[in-house]
């Protein structure tokens, strides 16, 4: 079974959906995550680095709450995400090989701002309606999704499939933690976290449009400094 960091009881709050600065559009150090959530009153999170899990582990041993190790994936079609991984899955993966790589090492299938036509990363109903049958969690509030149309029709496709509602800020700064979040009961393993977050409740605050502005000039100081993930 997939540790998660320390044990909670009780109802909680998990943002389901932050990068740290192991992903290429963030500078969000550990140290400053760690010190934002709890500053934020957020109980955990899901770290959904892009098509890496480093960030997560590393998060995973220092941090005083509960934290999912998850991986963001580049599919050849768009984004999916794993939840409660242990080993990095590769982009580049059809939708389907990506599920499977998510189900193989017994994670579950999470699929980020399935609908948002504003980024080309996004999945797509086309594709999603494709492997629903697989998805376990779908978000249905994403803070970064700035049309509330995109996220309404996530929630209604989410209760036509009786899929798990899940919700993040997607933040890659810390003034974006906890802006958007889960309320559910404590959970010890994959499948009793997907059993609380049926029963739970995902909501949020949408955040600024100037934060995309903000997370495309750090993609380019990245490339342009050859900025390196540290703590």
């Amino acid at each position: 079974m997939p540790a998660v960091g320390p044990l909670w009881l009780g109802e909680m709050r998990l943002d389901l959906h932050v990068h740290t600065l192991y992903s290429s559009d963030s500078l969000l150090t550990l140290s400053e995550l760690v010190e934002a959530t709890g500053r934020r009153g957020v109980d955990g999170l899901a770290v959904l680095d892009h098509n890496t899990i480093d960030g997560a582990l590393a998060l995973r041993e220092r941090a005083p709450f509960v934290v999912i190790v998850g991986e963001e994936i580049r599919t050849t079609e768009g984004e999916i995400a794993g939840l409660f991984l242990e080993r990095q899955i590769p982009p580049g993966l059809s939708p389907e090989e990506t599920v499977a790589a998510i189900r193989e090492q017994g994670g579950l299938v999470y699929v980020p701002h399935p609908l948002d036509r504003l980024r080309r990363s996004s999945l797509g109903r086309q594709s999603l309606e494709r492997i629903i049958e697989h998805v376990d969690v779908l978000e249905v509030f994403n803070a970064r999704d700035l049309v509330h149309q995109n996220t309404a029709l996530a929630r209604r496709i989410a209760e036509a499939h009786g899929l798990a509602m899940g919700a993040g800020s997607d933040a890659h700064v810390a003034y974006e933690i906890g802006r958007g979040y889960v309320e559910i009961e404590s959970f010890d393993s994959p499948s009793s976290f997907l059993a609380a977050l049926r029963r739970g409740t995902a909501t949020g605050t949408r955040t600024t449009p100037l934060i995309h502005g903000l997370t495309t000039l750090t993609r380019v100081y990245r490339r342009l400094a050859g900025k390196l993930p540290g703590s």
